[in-house]
């Protein structure tokens, strides 16, 4: 651990701020208290994505924003899965719901690989990509109902395996395969396919 004090995955900083007609936040960003190279690859990140952005927004919001970050960890058997979940309101812009999860094997000291999950749970690659599409198509039919959703490429390169990087094991060990859209769109639709 880097800190012996502490959990293996504790709250680095949290907030609750407000300021009039700049921003109103409710922060609480993790650290994964591991001293290596993969938990300190995983908490740069974390850093770049949520950390700085919260300072962009303290320090100079171009218009009122309303930012939320909060996580939630799991570990199962020798995994630790963390999910860091943010929704982002700035403006006039639609609200985006960005995702983070990071997979770390405590045993070999890795970080886990969608691969390596399929393998854990006995889910070949065609289950995967069949259930994907499965579920692509159902949020597609949707749309067609005329509710205005996400417009979704089914074709889309971002649903192939060897892509997939936002995953996670739930309390139940079930293996969660997620599709946030607003991690590079404005939107908070995601799909999420369960195993």
């Amino acid at each position: 651990k880097l800190d012996s004090g502490k959990n293996i995955v504790y709250t680095a900083y949290s907030s609750e701020a407000r300021e009039d007609n700049k921003y109103e936040l409710d922060i609480n960003i993790p650290v994964i208290n591991i001293d290596n190279k993969v938990a300190a690859e995983f908490n740069s990140i974390t850093q770049e994505l949520f950390a700085n952005k919260t300072a962009g927004v303290i320090d100079n919001a171009k218009a009122y924003t309303i930012y939320s970050i909060s996580y939630t960890g799991y570990v199962n058997g020798d995994i630790l899965s963390v999910i860091i979940k943010s929704t982002l309101k700035e403006g006039s812009n639609a609200q985006r719901t960005i995702v983070e999860t990071y997979n770390y094997n405590l045993k070999t000291e890795k970080k886990v690989s969608i691969y390596d999950a399929l393998n854990k749970k006995n889910i070949t690659q065609d289950a995967l990509n069949s259930k994907v599409k499965t579920v692509i198509k159902d949020a597609n039919k949707i749309q067609l109902t005329g509710y205005e959703t996400y417009s979704r490429d089914i074709n889309s390169d971002i649903y192939n395996i060897e892509n997939i990087e936002t995953f996670f094991f739930g309390e139940d060990e079930s293996l969660y395969v997620l599709f946030p859209y607003g991690n590079n769109k404005f939107t908070s639709e995601m799909d999420i396919v369960k195993f």
